[in-house]
């Protein structure tokens, strides 16, 4: 009965991994198909700057709508690169026909940041979906820099390098659900494995019931026989006779039994210890499966800039949140945060200030809340505070000391001090309430901050 609930634990296990493992490949392949999207996109946007570099981005174009491989997909950079390349390279001296200088009218400068501002968008999206990979987020910092100054950089060194940073992404996704794909072969190759041991296991019981059904039947005819013997003989030495050849015949009988049973449990022993072995074997690969996907989820609910949860964590909190208030009905109040002029610094000082700002914004909060609270990064330069068994008044004095924490940190942007402010709007849950509409009153709270001169905390 014990073996029959172990093997039970252990289906029930493994077909949890064979869930998630399922789960975390189609997550692999929706943001590599969001990836391939936000790449033909950045394509369209491209178009225009040279017929050659035209020729090279349409394939691109055509590959990603095919969906290649990433293999494929390298195959394009080199000729790409060349392309973009060429728009660096002085006009060849070599007079041109009429009609083509004609047919290319002169408008570079105002094209280019045109084209810089329609684009910008789009780069830093890309490059914050990249930044999710640990090991690619170290080669942003510099074309974040050039992302800052792009009126003043060669448009095509962004796009090289940003379509190289894809393309790496791409492939890394790919090598990750080839690995997730052979662990999940190789786990169900294991549980055949299993299979097979129980039905070994069933085989080797029905054939120690037929011996021992065999050894019944063999002595039952055995004692009927002699039974029979004594009866029809004629004297005493003839019984002892018949009745030793039967003792012997049942001493045989016995031993084959024996041997029988040996047989079958030394089978039994060693199919136990193959089996022992493979679990253990599949305990480790099992352990080091689950720490991979709690590793994935983290990273899921965490934003890669601030290192706070997400605005995906702040739902499943806040559902949690509003759960636990319709049963105890205890005060929980929510608060929106959001940079004023934020859009200003950005533009003045370049994004990287801007994201210097919102990294060290989140981290003065969250190091200033309790273990019990929640904050997040809810999109953009806004944040998203949950405040449980906090009344009103309470949450307002903490909002408003963090607000004022906040206005008296020294930012310095290229060696100019810098004022940054925040502005609150605040509720609290309410009969009724769900997500959205909590979150709706606190956001309307917050737009009368902004209107009442921004550096405030509303209620609402």
């Amino acid at each position: 009965m014990k073996a029959a609930t172990d093997n039970d634990n252990w289906r029930e296990k493994y077909f949890d991994n064979l869930a998630r493992l399922e789960k975390e490949q189609q997550q692999f392949r929706a943001f590599e198909v969001t990836l391939k999207r936000l790449a033909g996109r950045l394509c369209t946007a491209a178009l225009g700057q040279s017929p050659r570099l035209d020729e090279q981005l349409k394939k691109l174009q055509g590959a990603i709508r095919r969906d290649v491989s990433a293999e494929e997909l390298d195959e394009f950079t080199p000729a790409l690169s060349d392309a973009i390349q060429s728009l660096d390279q002085p006009a060849s001296s070599t007079p041109a026909p009429a009609t083509a200088v004609a047919a290319v009218p002169s408008e570079p400068a105002t094209a280019s940041i045109e084209t810089h501002e329609n684009l910008r968008p789009i780069l830093g999206a890309i490059m914050s979906e990249v930044r999710r990979d640990e090991q690619l987020a170290s080669k942003l910092d510099a074309l974040e820099l050039q992302l800052d100054n792009l009126a003043g950089t060669q448009l095509s060194e962004v796009l090289s390098s940003v379509a190289e940073l894809v393309s790496q992404r791409i492939s890394r996704i790919e090598r990750a659900k080839q690995e997730v794909e052979l662990l999940l072969t190789h786990m169900v190759g294991k549980l055949d494995e299993i299979g097979r041991f129980v039905a070994e296991q069933n085989r080797s019981q029905s054939q120690s019931q037929a011996s021992s059904e065999t050894l019944n039947v063999q002595l039952a005819g055995e004692m009927k026989a002699m039974s029979e013997s004594v009866e029809t003989a004629n004297d005493l030495q003839q019984i002892r006779t018949q009745v030793r050849s039967r003792l012997d015949t049942i001493d045989r009988h016995l031993q084959e039994f024996r041997e029988r049973e040996a047989h079958l449990a030394q089978e039994a022993q060693s199919r136990n210890e193959q089996m022992r072995s493979r679990i253990a074997e599949l305990e480790g690969e099992a352990t080091r499966l689950q720490q991979q996907l709690k590793d994935e989820q983290r990273l899921a609910n965490i934003d890669a800039l601030t290192q706070i949860p997400n605005r995906l964590a702040y739902e499943k909190r806040m559902e949690d949140e509003i759960k636990r208030w319709q049963r105890f009905k205890q005060p929980t109040c929510i608060a929106v945060w959001d940079v004023d002029r934020f859009k200003s610094i950005n533009d003045t000082y370049g994004h990287r200030a801007g994201d210097r700002v919102l990294t060290t914004i989140a981290k003065h909060l969250s190091s200033r809340i309790r273990n019990t609270d929640f904050l997040a990064r809810f999109g953009g330069e806004e944040f998203v505070m949950l405040l449980p068994g906090t009344a009103p008044d309470d949450a307002l004095r903490l909002i408003n000391e963090l607000r004022e924490l906040i206005a008296k940190i020294g930012f310095h942007f290229r060696g100019t001090p810098v004022s940054v402010t925040i502005s609150i709007g605040v509720t609290s849950l309410r009969s009724g309430d769900t997500a959205d509409s909590a979150f709706d009153r606190a956001d309307k709270a917050l737009y009368r901050a902004k209107t009442n001169g921004r550096n405030c905390c509303v209620t609402g």
